[in-house]
């Protein structure tokens, strides 16, 4: 068991691996009000700084994607983190917020402040793109869950609002 002093209260917590073929997690994500934390778990729990992670800011959801690669959803964007560290990111609208999602392991759906889903897909070269098609619930999104992506499948075809 280790022990470490936090600088500040979690919020959420989350483990992810780094590979869908990993034995074990690689990181322990730890978001706080105005912050993120990513720890490498290995012989030690340290933090790590080049996860490709942004730490200025809460993290809403994290977790492996595809094959190899991770996601952070944070209050404006999210961050499409590729294995060699390249990060792919797209920005909230101006003036909305991305105050839900859901994610599976090849799919993102966001709600935006006044309701709007919007929906991202992994395609089969690894890239996470987003539709062009949103919906408009017409009021902020409360809580939204999304169907794993069943076995020789490409995608959930269920998700709840």
């Amino acid at each position: 068991m280790a022990v470490s002093e936090l600088p500040g209260n979690p919020v959420s917590v989350w483990t992810a691996r780094t590979n869908v073929l990993a034995e074990f997690d690689a990181y322990i994500i730890v978001s706080f009000i105005n912050a993120t934390l990513v720890l490498s778990i290995g012989e030690t729990v340290e933090e790590v700084t080049d996860s490709g992670f942004l730490g200025t800011t809460p993290t809403i959801n994290c977790c492996q994607l595809g094959e190899d690669t991770l996601v952070q959803v944070y209050p404006e964007g999210i961050r499409h983190i590729r294995s060699d560290k390249r990060v792919n990111e797209w920005r909230a609208p101006h003036k909305k917020l991305l105050t839900r999602c859901a994610v599976n392991e090849r799919q993102v759906v966001i709600a935006l402040t006044g309701g709007e889903l919007v929906y991202f897909e992994m395609n089969q070269t690894g890239q996470l793109n987003e539709y062009t098609e949103r919906k408009e619930m017409g009021e902020d999104v409360l809580s939204i869950a999304l169907g794993p992506v069943p076995p020789g499948e490409l995608r959930s075809r269920f998700l709840a609002v």
